[in-house]
């Protein structure tokens, strides 16, 4: 099956798409399960409402896509491309996402639930209202990311560079933290605080 065949499609299962490129795909609440996408590419393509269980996306280009109100159970993301691709809305449960280049998307209003992330460029990325738990963060760069609203609190980010986040006035998502001593001094100024020398 091409990935133009899948259009219209109710549920995918089993299916393997390697080296596809695939251009203003309309896959709304299509089922994915045990699926892998190998280097594929996907340009102007909506997979809101849709599900992806057991489903691998190795070396994917899925920039400026969106995925509003899609559910992750059990997933492997690594080595993609997804700039500016929305995600608002979006479940995850179990999930591995790794060595991606995902700036600049939105994960505002998302629910994390057992889920890593590993050495992923998710700098000017937003996180607005998002829910999370067991949620792990190891090499990240999340330089300009913004929290408003989401609450870090379990959360270790001392492994990750969180220079220049965004969070509310209070800075009440940034209790229970973890963060390293080198990341101290940008947290500070978040308060207003000058440090000198």
């Amino acid at each position: 099956m091409s990935l133009r065949l899948a259009e219209g499609e109710e549920t995918i299962s089993g299916e393997t798409f390697r080296g596809e490129t695939a251009e203003d795909l309309e896959l709304w609440g299509v089922e994915f399960t045990d699926t892998v996408f190998l280097k594929c590419r996907f340009v102007g393509c909506r997979f809101g409402g849709g599900s992806f269980c057991r489903v691998r996306l190795e070396g994917c280009d899925f920039s400026n896509c969106s995925f509003a109100d899609t559910a992750w159970i059990d997933c492997v993301i690594t080595g993609c491309k997804g700039l500016g691709a929305d995600f608002r809305g979006s479940h995850w449960k179990g999930c591995s996402l790794s060595g991606s280049l995902l700036r600049m998307v939105n994960f505002s209003q998302t629910k994390w639930d057992n889920c890593g992330w590993n050495d992923c460029d998710l700098s000017q990325s937003l996180w607005m209202e998002c829910k999370q738990k067991k949620l792990t963060a190891t090499g990240c760069d999340l330089r300009g990311a913004n929290f408003f609203r989401t609450s870090l609190e379990g959360l270790d980010l001392s492994r990750c560079d969180m220079e220049g986040i965004t969070v509310s006035e209070s800075l009440g998502e940034l209790k229970g933290l973890t963060v390293g001593a080198h990341q101290t001094v940008g947290l500070v100024k978040l308060l207003g605080v000058r440090v000198e020398g």
